[in-house]
């Protein structure tokens, strides 16, 4: 039987333990712990493991991890806090190759965990899986490993949570997300905000240094900023957010291009970016004045790309000859990654420069200064890497540790996005930050800042505590974010998501748009917690988003189940009048269409190059499909004074959205004549 020794948990870990163990919404033995990074979660998960072991003695453990050197760091825990021995810890991928024939435990990577642990887990019945870091799991290449068939589940994270849709093109909460659903929801927290409230967290100072662009970098930045700017536009215009892009460019239409556009766009800034060579020269600077304090400091460096910490540590080596500066990243060998950690935690290397690689899971107490020379705009990635160097020393011996971490971005950049997402001074305290502008110049000295470049809007907690937490009955200013997911209201009233899925519940949404803007139909957004409406409209100072409403319940949205065509309509249309309420779902596959009221009125399509064509009515196309036109502009005359956008079915009924129902127009076999 498993069990554990030569430690004790916290309190508030022995909390964590009991939530996993108790978790009876959700089926006790299952769930994901959102734990700060340096918060023991490697410990929690093996007091969880023996906690199985009592109920059942002859439990298999599986461990999976994202990468190799956490792999070899979870081995090594094992051993020194288990009764198991070293033959009984097996691994699985990183050079090993075992199972569990003769192992207790195996630790897997998530690459090869996810193609041969759950053939392995068949035969090793009762199983236990934790998943470390298990947000990396959710990403279709390795979501494989989440079907190992396991009666006890643990997901460890300091930050679990994806940005998931489901095929409506819904947002997921995270137990509705993958990962949520197969370990398990988040049954306890500890965040990096309850780590500083709580004492857990050593004597730190975080300094944010600025950094200018020099003159060719800037004309580059402003003209790749353009590009950006205007794809962005472009899919705006198409009512999709930018923040799909991810997920759009899987598609292989106009859309699916233009996002793969814009995210190659993105990406050419961030690499200009995180080549900017003013980082180098601060980055050395700093690293001078650290080590000249006569203190023994331990230095960790992260980088985004290989090749730029590669040629980084080459230039630290070149500039700073008489210290010893260790380099590890994924293209190593094993051998040499190992080696660089070790001489790292031994002190024989002062400074290890790593990649991102080294920001989640890797355990490296002995580093207690932290310098992120490039990130990503990830509040998650901020979090890993604040939490590699924010790390107490639990020897109390010792002297109490002081950390300071150093994060440098490019001023007046998108780099300063990620002040706006999140407040710092709430997360780590407003004493422990220091804020800095290093000016071109390499002979001057850094300035002092007041405060952050940007600062994030209240929160929507905060807007509905402005509130009084009520339902506002006239629209009010929204000082917030714009926040939540957005949605499409048309002039009949229909919701739509931003993937297009029809809301099947629009609630009072149209009036709530339209007295915000004058004018039925429009883009909105609905918050995430409290589900207000956000409309942009009109004021004195210009274009600014209004909380105009609160929805009663969440949108859902509807199953398109006869959309892709595989379904007859049960009814007859030639039988139906027009304005029929439909049952069922027609498909679309004949097309989507506009009826709008110039020239008398017109039946309109968008052909593929982009232009616009209008059905023939006219004595020399074809009697039947001029039959056909004209019925449909007759039927919508009769039902509408104003324009509205119709679909075709493939059995020929015209059929329009109103309200969320969808309504019979026109039965029109064989569509519309079109000019040649």
């Amino acid at each position: 039987m498993i069990t554990t020794c030569g430690f004790t948990l916290a309190d508030w870990q022995a909390e964590a333990v009991h939530a996993w163990e108790n978790n009876y919404p959700a089926g006790p033995y299952r769930g994901t712990l959102e734990i700060v990074t340096g918060g023991g979660k490697t410990l929690i998960a093996l007091v969880c493991a023996a906690r199985a072991a009592l109920r059942d003695p002859d439990l298999r453990l599986a461990v999976v991890v994202p990468t190799e050197a956490l792999a070899r760091q979870w081995q090594v825990a094992l051993a020194r806090y288990t009764n198991l021995t070293q033959p009984e810890i097996g691994l699985l991928g990183a050079g090993g190759d075992d199972d569990f024939s003769k192992c207790r435990a195996v630790v897997s990577v998530l690459n090869t965990a996810a193609k041969r642990l759950p053939a392995l887990a068949r035969t090793a019945q009762p199983l236990m899986l934790v998943v470390d870091e298990c947000h990396r799991a959710g990403a279709p290449t390795f979501a494989k490993v989440l079907e190992t068939p396991a009666e006890y589940r643990l997901g460890l994270s300091a930050t679990p949570d994806r940005e998931e849709f489901d095929d409506t093109g819904q947002p997921l909460r995270y137990d509705e997300q993958l990962v949520g659903r197969d370990l398990g929801p988040v049954v306890y927290r500890f965040t990096l905000r309850d780590a500083r409230l709580a004492g857990w967290l050593p004597d730190y100072d975080i300094h944010h240094h600025g950094i200018q662009l020099s003159p060719e970098e800037q004309r580059q930045y402003d003209q790749i900023s353009r590009q950006v700017d205007d794809l962005g536009d472009e899919l705006r215009s198409l009512g999709l957010e930018i923040g799909r892009a991810q997920q759009l460019q899987k598609r292989r239409d106009e859309v699916g291009l233009l996002a793969r556009r814009y995210i190659a766009a993105t990406s050419r800034r961030k690499d200009l970016l995180y080549r900017a060579a003013h980082r180098a020269r601060v980055v050395i600077r700093i690293l001078t004045q650290t080590l000249e304090s006569g203190q023994a400091r331990r230095v960790l460096l992260f980088h985004e790309r290989v090749s730029e910490a590669v040629a980084l540590h080459k230039e630290l080596a070149m500039s700073m000859p008489g210290i010893s500066i260790a380099l590890e990243h994924s293209r190593l060998g094993d051998r040499t990654r190992v080696e660089a950690l070790e001489s790292f935690r031994t002190g024989e290397a002062q400074v290890l420069v790593s990649v991102k690689s080294l920001v989640e899971g890797i355990d490296v107490p002995e580093a207690d200064v932290g310098i992120s020379v490039a990130s990503t705009s990830s509040v998650r990635q901020r979090i890993q890497a604040l939490g590699r160097v924010l790390r107490r020393r639990f020897d109390e011996s010792a002297q109490r540790k002081h950390a300071d971490m150093h994060l440098i971005y490019v001023a007046k950049t998108v780099d300063e996005q990620i002040y706006a997402k999140e407040d710092w001074a709430d997360l780590t305290g407003a004493g422990a930050n220091r804020y800095w502008l290093w000016s071109a110049d390499p002979a001057a000295l850094p300035q002092s800042m007041p405060g952050p470049p940007a600062s994030p809007r209240p929160t929507e907690e905060q807007e509905w505590d402005r509130l009084q937490r009520r339902r506002p009955d006239a629209p009010i200013a929204w000082r917030g974010s714009m926040i939540g997911q957005e949605y499409s209201v048309d002039t009949l009233g229909t919701v739509t998501n931003s993937a297009g899925t029809i809301i099947s519940n629009p609630q009072d949404v149209a009036a709530l748009v339209a007295r915000v803007r004058g004018r039925p139909g429009g883009r909105f957004r609905v918050t995430p917690i409290h589900r207000l409406v956000l409309v942009w409209g009109d004021s004195a100072e210009g274009l600014v988003p209004y909380v105009t409403g609160q929805l009663a319940e969440p949108f859902e949205a509807e199953v398109g189940r006869h959309e892709d065509g595989s379904h007859a309509e049960s009814v007859d249309s030639a039988l139906l009048k027009p304005g029929t309420v439909l049952v069922e779902a027609p498909n679309k596959t004949g097309g989507s269409f506009r009826l709008r009221q110039k020239q008398g009125g017109v039946i309109e399509r968008r052909s593929p190059d982009g232009t616009v064509e209008f059905a023939r009515v006219d004595d020399d196309a074809p009697a039947a499909l001029v039959a056909n036109a004209r019925r449909v502009l007759d039927n919508w005359r009769q039902l509408f004074d104003r324009g509205i956008t119709f679909f075709l079915s493939e059995e020929g009924q015209a059929w329009y959205v109103e309200g969320g129902k969808r309504f019979h127009l026109a039965h029109v076999p064989g569509g519309f004549s079109w000019p040649s």
